[in-house]
């Protein structure tokens, strides 16, 4: 059987991603995805076992992504000003992949399901961690930043920061992080 379009997995992965950006997660099925690229749902299914598949590998190229771009904002600076452009990227790319960012967290967890350049991320921001000069555990450290970047980024998807944009709250959180560690760390000597 012939195919009206020549695909492969990285057509059918694009497609996806660009798909749920503009119509969102919740509106994806193989049957509207393979519509759009003008094959049968079936076509699909020799790239992609399920959308479940689908959905891992979108997280993937997600993570993927958000990795390049803290990657990209730390590159050659010092580790606190490494640490601050790590944040404003954090949120620059949740506010401007919404879709992907829900699902590169939904898969984020520890099961079989987890994407698997999620890893790197945490790999990447432990490494930043430990490059800070503090008597905490990097992992709490790190822990902490995510979780502080990731509550900003729902307050902000749920519009609660009252107008503000969330770089300035980010800008007060890492000035009280940093004060913090340095405060740790001349009371420590």
């Amino acid at each position: 059987m012939s195919y009206p379009k020549k695909i492969s997995q990285e057509t059918v992965l694009e497609a996806a991603l660009a798909f749920i950006e503009s119509h969102g997660l919740e509106a994806l099925s193989m049957r509207t995805l393979a519509g759009n690229l003008g094959v049968t749902p079936n076509a699909l299914y020799r790239y992609f076992s399920s959308k479940a598949e689908l959905e891992v590998a979108m997280a993937d190229a997600g993570c993927q992504l958000l990795l390049t771009a803290l990657e990209e904002a730390a590159r050659g600076l010092t580790p606190p000003e490494a640490m601050r452009a790590v944040a404003r990227a954090y949120i620059r790319f949740a506010r401007r992949y919404p879709q992907l960012y829900a699902i590169k967290m939904k898969y984020s967890s520890g099961d079989q399901t987890k994407s698997g350049s999620h890893d790197a991320i945490w790999g990447f921001v432990i490494q930043l961690a430990n490059s800070l000069p503090t008597p905490w555990d990097a992992k709490d450290l790190a822990m902490s930043l995510w979780a502080f970047l990731h509550g900003m980024v729902e307050l902000d998807r749920a519009n609660l920061l009252e107008g503000k944009q969330p770089e300035a709250a980010i800008e007060v959180g890492l000035d009280v992080m940093l004060a913090g560690l340095m405060a740790r760390l001349k009371s420590a000597t």
